[in-house]
């Protein structure tokens, strides 16, 4: 068999849950040839600056805004011919390689793929297994297709809202958000910790820096030094090498005696260091919090964006597997109540790890394979839907 997996480069989550899902495939004998795409990279420059970045930009600039198109948008099936006649006309190139290289199974984790493929399926212009990978704890309006084989949600709550909208229930599979195979078997703690020069006594704390926006080096350090619980606290910065710098400029000047700092750039090694925390503290993506759950690590959830990571945070809190600061002067007093209570810090591990599904990458798979061939259906549009009638008369 032959495997295309596609997503499109605009947020960081879509490619590294096709990257999983690739991972997976090319461990797999049952496949002949595997395909990572890049939706966008088929598309000309300027479309693939304005999909790419326009998001970006919203969310950081002007996040209110984002969340009143967020809403707006989600409306099953409104809007949706003008929306795929956008990315058909600006992916020809991608149409014409999803033909040539005619995959048995397309796999994808995003929808602007999943648009084109859905309608070479409507045109009888190709002949694949479509599997909707949706990368997040709530299925937006963009996320629906008319002709599908099969879709893949985070939770039962997106199982039944698809059902709702007329997707046969045989093929709509709760899996889970697919993550990187190497969480499958994250490691011994105490290994990890010594591999790390950690000490396994001390409760470990994980911060992705990101987070925090804009907030310099040296005010994100006066915050963290608030923290008074004894722990080690590794901040990861990622590709910002001027935050690293301020952040260690701030703690050689000042430092702290309860606290061991790990101030790290980019890793490779982000799930060594979540399978050896007690806590991370960062945004609710769909992937970061997939990763969490996998490792049963609890969540002190900061800035999280207006539309899909609100719903993540909702799905995480009804759940007991994170908590969500009210100002970020009061963050170090919560992580210490957390710290300082074993028993209820363990209680949201437990919970978080149950919650996990570090194997989604591989279940997704092995389903995709197990009815491939079952035939695409076309999903009965219901025009008004219950959410529209509510609209109307509020």
């Amino acid at each position: 068999m032959k495997a295309m997996i596609l997503y499109a480069n605009a947020g960081n989550g879509h490619r590294r849950a096709a990257e999983a899902l690739a991972a997976v495939c090319e461990q797999d004998d049952r496949f002949s040839e595997v395909r990572l795409i890049d939706a966008l990279e088929y598309t000309n420059k300027v479309f693939q600056d304005l999909y790419a970045n326009l998001y970006i930009e919203a969310v950081k600039k002007a996040p209110a805004l984002w969340s009143i198109a967020f809403d707006e948008s989600d409306q099953p099936w409104r809007g949706e011919k003008r929306r795929i006649l956008l990315h058909r006309i600006h992916a020809l190139s991608l149409s014409r390689e999803i033909r040539k290289f005619d995959p048995d199974l397309c796999l994808c984790t995003h929808f602007m793929p999943a648009d084109i493929i859905s309608t070479l399926l409507h045109e009888d212009r190709l002949h694949t297994d479509l599997g909707v990978v949706v990368t997040d704890y709530y299925v937006h309006a963009s996320w629906l297709e008319k002709y599908v084989n099969r879709y893949y949600v985070a939770k039962a709550e997106s199982r039944e809202q698809l059902m709702q909208l007329n997707f046969p229930e045989g093929r709509v599979k709760t899996l889970g958000i697919p993550i990187d195979p190497l969480f499958e078997n994250p490691g011994d703690r105490d290994t990890l910790c010594a591999k790390h020069d950690i000490d396994p006594s001390l409760p470990l704390v994980l911060l992705s820096a990101g987070a925090f926006g804009v907030m310099s080096g040296g005010d994100m350090g006066q915050m963290l030094s608030s923290i008074t619980t004894p722990c080690h606290l590794v901040v990861v910065c990622g590709n910002n090498k001027k935050l690293k710098e301020q952040i260690e400029k701030h703690i050689e000047a000042r430092g702290a005696e309860n606290i061991t700092y790990h101030i790290l750039g980019f890793t490779k090694e982000m799930h060594d260091w979540m399978a050896m925390a007690s806590l991370f503290i960062g945004k609710p993506g769909g992937l970061s919090s997939s990763e969490c759950l996998a490792c049963g690590l609890p969540m002190v959830i900061w800035n999280a964006i207006p539309g899909q990571e609100v719903f993540n945070t909702t799905y995480l809190l009804e759940n007991g597997a994170a908590i969500a600061p009210d100002n970020i002067s009061t963050l170090p007093f919560r992580i210490d109540q957390l710290l300082m209570d074993p028993e209820r810090l363990k209680r949201m591990q437990e919970t978080a790890k149950a919650l996990g599904r570090p194997d989604a990458a591989r279940a997704i798979v092995n389903d995709a394979v197990e009815h491939l061939g079952e035939g695409v259906v076309k999903i009965p549009v219901r025009k008004k839907s219950i959410r529209d009638r509510l609209r109307r008369e509020s």
